[in-house]
């Protein structure tokens, strides 16, 4: 009988063949739920089953909705131990092993940091997914924050120039060009000048150096010797050679940096024996 029939057959469309339902709502529909207690029945009322089919049919529904059992995920306890929960990960997704993880690494990454990204990745039971979209957006962060720091130290350095120009005034360029003297005498590259800026400050750094050039361009010093080659005994290649052994003497340069008064004229006697 279809529905259309049913429904205007009403009360005359074989109740008694086709099931009633009771008091508790459960559906009396023979015998292929007669076994079952009330509260089952009631459920099978509720949920309008007429027959084993429709049973069946329900649950391959359901085994359709979660992917079917060969997906189904038993979450381990609270006191699961390693193995379990190893067992676990896995079947999330995490790879075998930290170094499966397709991770999409810089070219600048840092790689001991990167092997401890992995290994702590796998740690904590990371899928792929999820380990390279961390990895991914923690890269992104970093880079923004180390530009951001970067451009800060960028206006400071220019302000620190700013300040320089008023305080030396005309004399500026000079004090740079005495500095640039000192820089070329002392074979510093980028690198050794950045560190120095870093740990000084760029107004620091430039004081230093061109206080550095200007004594170097001294024609005399304290107790009126003359720095010339011949009162200094050197031939310009001998002179050239102590100037870089000085140059490798740390406790020489530390004192020399530090603007103490006999290094930096010795220094300087030997700059005017080599270069003069």
């Amino acid at each position: 009988m279809s529905e259309a029939t049913a429904a205007l057959m009403g009360d005359n469309g074989g109740a008694a063949d086709n099931g009633t339902a009771g008091d508790n709502g459960a559906v009396d529909n023979g015998a292929w739920n007669s076994g079952f207690d009330e509260e089952t029945s009631a459920y099978i009322g509720n949920k309008g089953w007429q027959g084993v089919d429709d049973v069946l049919s329900s649950y391959r529904n359901l085994e359709k909705f979660v992917g079917g059992s060969k997906n189904l995920i038993e979450m381990p306890g609270m006191d699961a131990g390693e193995e379990a929960m190893n067992d676990f990960f896995n079947k999330l997704g995490r790879p075998e092993t930290a170094d499966k993880y397709g991770l999409d690494v810089p070219d600048t990454a840092d790689a001991e940091l990167t092997d401890w990204f992995r290994n702590t990745a796998h740690k904590y039971g990371l899928t792929d997914a999820q380990a390279k979209g961390l990895f991914g957006d923690w890269n992104e962060m970093s880079g923004s924050r180390l530009e951001q720091m970067q451009s800060n130290q960028e206006q400071q350095a220019e302000q620190a120039i700013a300040n320089l120009k008023k305080e030396w005034g005309q004399g500026f360029d000079s004090q740079i060009d005495a500095g640039k003297r000192a820089v070329a005498a002392l074979g510093y590259d980028a690198d050794a000048l950045n560190a120095i800026e870093d740990k000084l400050g760029t107004a620091d750094m430039l004081k230093l150096f061109a206080s550095f050039g200007s004594k170097m361009s001294e024609s005399s010093f304290e107790g009126g010797e003359r720095q010339g080659s011949g009162s200094f005994g050197l031939t310009p290649a001998a002179a050239q050679q102590q100037l870089n052994d000085l140059r490798t003497d740390k406790s020489f340069m530390d004192q020399y940096l530090s603007g103490n008064k006999d290094a930096v004229a010795k220094y300087s006697r030997l700059m005017e024996a080599a270069y003069a």
